[in-house]
């Protein structure tokens, strides 16, 4: 009776402490659904890639007072002087740019949809699975293009203002525009990328400044990296 009291007693004891354990399993949330997959390599550390984080928000104003946790773009002329100076980032709701830009003839650009590229512009390349060519023109009557979608940048917040040097763009660029409703699968992904400044002079001839020179006949290829942290 003893012997069997001791080993139910033993037992208890095993129970009792193998219930108290907790194991702590991760399970997955049931409320997130990936809505779009991202080509692209996980990032490698040894490779040089221009990152992008996130700001919780922006005002679109033509004043750089955002928080911006990232270096901007340098891009420079032949002479290797500075022509702009870009700042990226973004949050839910859409990329965001600040770009410096450095003109002696701002604000030349008569132009509408898919010709803003041939005056003062900005183009920018990513490839969120297609390559998305966008056009901010540089000139007080603002327009956005979208080139591989054939049509106009839709509910973009943007702000162009001349300066002594040049002229400066903010803007905030929606998801939608690029056929993303989220950043599901964007984030921490190498993807292609690259900006051009188009600066037309008072002589009528347009100067392309690119942050990553390659011929005019690759420009959909992009050629550098941009990482979404």
């Amino acid at each position: 009776m003893k012997k069997i009291l001791i080993l139910y007693l033993l037992f208890l004891n095993i129970h009792i402490f193998a219930k108290d354990e907790k194991i702590n399993i991760p399970l997955p949330n049931p409320t997130i659904k990936v809505l779009y997959t991202i080509p692209g390599a996980d990032v490698n550390a040894s490779q040089e890639i221009f990152e992008i984080k996130p700001t919780p928000e922006f005002n679109i104003d033509g004043i750089f007072n955002e928080q911006i946790k990232t270096h901007p773009i340098i891009i420079r002329d032949s002479k290797c002087v500075i022509i702009a100076k870009i700042y990226f980032s973004y949050n839910n709701n859409g990329i965001y740019l600040f770009a410096d830009i450095i003109d002696k003839s701002p604000g030349l650009n008569k132009n509408t949809k898919e010709n803003i590229n041939k005056g003062d512009s900005i183009e920018l390349f990513f490839n969120f699975g297609r390559m998305y060519h966008i056009g901010i023109k540089a000139a007080d009557k603002k327009e956005l293009w979208n080139w591989t979608l054939q049509s106009n940048v839709d509910r973009d917040d943007t702000c162009y203002k001349k300066t002594k040097n040049g002229y400066v763009i903010e803007t905030q660029i929606p998801w939608h525009n690029f056929m993303m409703g989220c950043l599901c699968s964007l984030r921490n992904k190498e993807l292609e990328f690259n900006v051009i400044i188009n600066n037309l002079q008072y002589n009528n001839k347009l100067i392309k400044y690119k942050f990553c020179e390659i011929q005019d006949d690759e420009i959909e290829k992009g050629c550098r990296k941009v990482v979404f942290r």
